[in-house]
C-alpha cells in the first residue's frame, strides 16, 4: 500500500498515473483522481486500486469502500489523503509525502510497519541500480 499525502496540485494523481503506466495500464485509459467516486480500479500487469479519502470522515467508512479487504491482497493499493486512517490500514506499506516549492517537487518516503520497511529496502535497492 502507498499512502500519498500533500497539498492540492502537488502531484499525487500524477504519481498514480505514472505508476499505472509503468504497471501496464494503457495510455488510452484515463487516470484521474477518484475524488467523487472515491475508488477507481485499473488493470495492468497487476490490478491497481486508487482511492481518494479526502471526503471521508471516519475510518468506519473504509469498510463500505472495501479498501480494508484489499490490504495484503493481489492489488497495488494507492490511497490519496489516507494518512489519518493509517491505523485502520494496519500500519503497513509506504507513506509518500509530496511537497512543491516553486517548480521543485520532493517526495519523502516513510515505511509503515515491517512490510513498509521491507518495501523501502527493495525500493532503495532498485534505485541504487539506476
Amino acid at each position: 500500500m502507498l499512502l500519498l499525502e500533500g497539498g492540492l496540485g502537488v502531484g499525487k494523481t500524477f504519481l498514480v498515473r505514472s505508476l499505472a503506466r509503468e504497471l501496464g495500464v494503457p495510455a488510452s485509459v484515463r487516470i484521474t483522481s477518484p475524488t467523487f467516486e472515491l475508488v477507481h480500479e485499473f488493470q495492468g500487469t497487476v490490478r491497481i486500486v486508487h482511492a481518494d479519502l479526502y471526503r471521508l470522515n471516519a475510518a468506519s467508512e473504509l469498510d463500505e469502500l472495501g479498501l480494508l479487504d484489499e490490504i495484503g491482497g493481489d492489488a497495488v493499493v494507492v490511497v490519496e489523503w489516507g494518512a489519518r486512517f493509517v491505523d485502520a490500514f494496519f500500519g503497513t506499506g509506504l507513506r509518500v509525502d509530496l511537497t512543491l516549492t516553486g517548480d521543485q517537487r520532493e517526495a519523502r518516503v516513510t515505511p509503515l510497519g515491517e512490510c513498509g520497511e521491507q518495501r523501502l529496502r527493495s525500493l532503495a535497492a532498485v534505485c541504487a541500480v539506476w
